[in-house]
């Protein structure tokens, strides 16, 4: 083999390429560096990557928890439900024992009766009426003996008032009446003296002129004046007895319309004071009728019954106390998020939401829609960590909740919350920290 065919060989025992061969192989290899530094440039502007406020929450039920109390409070008779019961919407859950609410309805009843029975002889007796009828709702419980004695005594009442109140009336009518002929009578005994005064002044007047002539006797003059001057005390008495007779004829009419006062403002009196103690009676018995269709302790709203506290039959219930919980399972379910304050200024009520729960991840990974609610209005900040948040409410979409743990999904299972804000493209997730860094690069101290 001669020089000229000899060739250099590599240390890898591979011929170098010639100039030509590297120059085409650089070449390419700046065209794939700029085509894949364009297409990235390119995807980077064109690919869009949604910017997202994420948050954490719970589940949440939007009437919250309602727990059962009892007003009044009693002894337990019987107990129909336990923990974990779904219950419908005034479903009994326990029953108390009625006696003593029963009592109590029946006394006030018996009391309004009595108070009714009161009443109406009081009006009776206003209206100055002669017959006391009961009304049908005092009748229906005259088999109750109080009321019966009540109806009895009210009655014997009536009857001894309105005989006293005819007595009365009775003596003024006699006194009226008396007072009334007597006034009669000297009205015509003092119309007679004035007639006979009169004739005996007509007869008395030419003798006194025939007198002055002389031409009688003083005699025959005298007896007509000395009659003259008695039937002037006559009429003057009469006249003095009409009018003491007119005062006892008034005085008698007072005392006669006195007595119906009194008897009608006694009356009066008393039915104010009964009408008092009748309302006072009716809303004691609305409290006790109340409270006895409350001895049957029911479901407020449908759902699944917790935190049960009465287990003993024969148990006693304070006034107030909690007896039971129950979780709502057809309300609108919500989640209570916390929002960074770095993205409350990115969200608003009304946008989309994404929510995903933890507890359910081996059932699929699927995504459960939602709606931003609310958003409060001031920071707060959290109890252990002492971390600022904003407080949100997402209402989820039951539609989109998948049917295999639909049933599982209750109030208090966290919940992580991802709300979809503004468009951004990849790069600007790139450039946007460079341009920050810029900004403030170019500043002052």
């Amino acid at each position: 083999m001669t020089a000229a065919q000899r060739t250099e060989t590599t240390p890898t025992g591979l011929a170098p390429l010639p100039p030509a061969d590297w120059q085409r192989v650089a070449r390419v290899g700046r065209a794939i560096v700029i085509l894949g530094f364009g297409v990235f440039v390119g995807w980077a502007s064109l690919a869009r990557l949604d910017g997202a406020a994420v948050s954490s929450g719970v589940v949440a039920v939007e009437s919250y928890r309602k727990t059962v109390q009892h007003l009044e409070g009693g002894i337990v008779r019987e107990i129909l439900v336990r923990d974990g019961d779904v219950v419908a919407e005034g479903q009994v859950l326990l029953r108390l024992d009625p006696t003593r609410v029963d009592a109590q309805s029946e006394a006030y009843r018996s009391q309004v009766a009595a108070l009714q029975a009161q009443e109406t002889r009081l009006l009776v007796e206003r209206d100055v009426g002669s017959l006391l009828s009961f009304p049908a709702e005092v009748v229906r419980r005259s088999a109750d003996p109080t009321v019966a004695a009540v109806i009895t005594d009210q009655k014997q009442v009536f009857e001894v008032r309105r005989a006293a109140l005819l007595g009365n009336l009775s003596v003024a009518d006699a006194q009226i009446e008396q007072a009334r002929k007597e006034a009669e009578q000297n009205t015509s005994d003092l119309a007679t003296a004035r007639a006979t005064y009169d004739n005996v002044v007509g007869e008395l007047v030419p003798l006194r002129g025939l007198l002055q002539q002389k031409l009688v006797a003083v005699s025959r003059v005298m007896p007509l004046e000395r009659e003259k001057l008695r039937l002037e005390g006559v009429i003057a008495s009469g006249e003095l007895q009409a009018k003491k007779l007119n005062e006892r004829l008034t005085e008698a009419e007072l005392k006669r319309k006195q007595v119906l006062s009194d008897y009608r403002q006694e009356s009066s009196t008393q039915l104010l004071d009964v009408r008092r103690q009748l309302s006072d009676a009716r809303q004691q018995l609305v409290v006790a009728e109340d409270a006895q269709r409350r001895y049957e302790l029911k479901a407020p709203i449908a759902g699944t019954v917790q935190q049960m506290r009465i287990f003993t039959v024969g148990g006693v219930i304070r006034p107030g106390d909690p007896v039971l919980d129950i979780v709502p399972t057809t309300d609108t379910l919500v989640i209570q998020a916390k929002i960074s304050p770095l993205d409350v200024d990115r969200v608003t009520p009304g946008m989309p939401a994404e929510i995903r729960f933890p507890s359910f991840r081996y059932f699929g990974a699927d995504i459960i829609t939602g709606s931003l609610r609310s958003v409060s209005r001031d920071r707060l900040i959290e109890d252990a960590s002492r971390e600022p948040y904003f407080a949100a409410e997402v209402t989820v979409d039951r539609s989109s909740i998948p049917a295999v743990f639909a049933n599982r999904l209750t109030a208090g299972i966290p919940a992580d919350v991802v709300i979809p804000t503004e468009p951004r493209s990849v790069m600007s997730y790139l450039l946007t920290p460079i341009y920050e860094r810029f900004d403030k690069s170019m500043r002052e101290r």
